[in-house]
């Protein structure tokens, strides 16, 4: 697992290779008319260029940064990368060969994938949050929408061209690439999106945040009563006793969303996607083939899941717990930032996290909404403090042992993960106005 300590961490940058636009803007096309059935004979992952220009000198690895409470050595440090980058390659479009724009290029020899990272879960864990803050940084481009791959054998390349307009070769204003990237809570949950992660882009980055399974099925539910009422015009309620919402989310099947009926069709998600075995979070993180699942005491944390497991051994994630958001605690949320700015690779610094606000439930439903505290909710609570339990266990003794598993600040992120293993209602003195600021969402 890489880590960082709350005041003192290493960070090191990888060289970079640079590609020039026209090669960027021959791909995409390529990829445009393979996608429209074009006469290429060629996918959306198999691209063509126009000549290839000379890979961009590598830059020499930075020195250790030192990272903790104050980020001016960070921010001096890039300054300096900042001027070293300024050499341009000035080779003139004049000297590429376009006779090559019909050779068929191995996307290994690509400058770089469509896709850099993905925010990819958890529903109601912070993710549309994540999405919004990174909307308006410089250096990614991320659509202000979700971006799901949920369907057997997607082509993702082609569809971020053809229906998202996502191309290669953006830059900032100072020359630097902009990372193309997508959030999808859900693509963790279903049938076939990490089987399309692992064909399409197996080397990605995955921004990953969870949340005590208590608050996040209590967000989760009057999520849905919400949405449900919002999408029928007030005509129709979802609110079921949450005793009916015990285990899976679908009969038949470990998946959370995509499930299909006996006949093949699509079972309302509306009715399937709230369910306290949607809390499992470590079940959908295990699918990712990061530990080594061979012992009997890991596999019993895993319930013995049957969803199916796409190893990525190029794949990296960023882990977070939804609390490390908190724009109060500057040290730690600052710490935060700078480790996602190292995880992501990028040269501008990100701005200061935004306080997070939560939608307020029309009046008309407001009494449907439950309060996860309640007696009536005694037993569902019992069922998902053992899910956190067994979740803290499994990514803290297996996950995070993982040198591809990146948390900030491992003693605040553990300190956070523990209080999965207890119930956030029972204790009033040290709860009580922790679950009234986590609102009734």
């Amino acid at each position: 697992m890489t880590m960082s300590s709350p005041t003192t961490a290493t960070t090191r940058r990888r060289p970079r290779r640079g590609f020039s636009a026209l090669t960027a803007v021959v791909a995409t096309s390529a990829l445009l008319l393979s996608s429209a059935g074009g006469g290429a004979q060629v996918s959306a992952l198999e691209t063509i260029e126009a000549g290839a220009e000379a890979e961009a000198e590598n830059m020499a690895a930075s020195p250790p940064i030192q990272l903790g409470r104050n980020r001016s050595q960070l921010r001096r440090l890039k300054n300096e990368k900042k001027k070293q980058k300024n050499r341009k390659n000035t080779k003139s479009d004049g000297e590429v060969d376009t006779d090559t724009a019909e050779q068929q290029l191995d996307p290994e020899n690509l400058p770089r994938p469509l896709l850099d990272f993905s925010v990819i879960g958890f529903p109601k864990t912070g993710t549309s949050f994540m999405e919004h803050y990174l909307f308006n940084t410089e250096e990614t481009h991320i659509d202000n929408q979700e971006n799901c791959f949920t369907d057997a054998d997607m082509d993702m390349a082609a569809h971020l061209i053809t229906t998202r307009d996502y191309t290669l070769g953006q830059t900032t204003a100072d020359g630097y690439r902009v990372q193309n990237a997508v959030k999808c809570p859900k693509d963790l949950m279903g049938p076939h999106s990490v089987a399309n992660y692992a064909r399409n882009f197996p080397d990605i980055k995955f921004v990953v945040s969870t949340r005590h399974p208590v608050w996040w099925f209590q967000s989760r539910y009057n999520y849905k009563l919400r949405q449900t009422y919002k999408h029928s015009d007030g005509e129709t309620v979802w609110a079921p006793p949450t005793s009916e919402l015990l285990g899976a989310c679908a009969e038949g099947t470990p998946y959370h969303y995509g499930n299909t009926g006996p006949k093949g069709e699509v079972e309302d998600e509306r009715q399937t996607s709230v369910c306290t075995d949607g809390a499992k979070f470590h079940h959908s993180l295990s699918r990712l083939g990061k530990t080594p699942m061979d012992t009997p005491e890991e596999l019993a944390l895993l319930g013995l899941h049957t969803m199916s497991i796409h190893p990525m051994p190029g794949a990296k994630i960023f882990l977070m717990e939804i609390g490390q958001f908190d724009a109060e605690d500057t040290v730690h949320a600052n710490q935060l930032l700078a480790d996602m700015e190292d995880f992501l690779e990028l040269e501008h610094e990100l701005p200061p996290l935004p306080e997070h606000s939560s939608k307020n439930l029309k009046e008309e439903i407001q009494e449907l909404a439950i309060n996860i505290c309640d007696d009536e909710h005694a037993f569902v609570r019992a069922e998902l403090v053992q899910t956190g339990r067994e979740a803290y266990r499994w990514i803290k003794d297996y996950f995070l042992q993982s040198p591809d598993v990146t948390v900030s600040a491992e003693e605040h992120f553990l300190g956070l993960m523990e209080q999965w293993q207890y119930d956030p209602c029972l204790n009033a003195t040290e709860w009580d106005d922790l679950a009234t600021s986590r609102e009734l969402q």
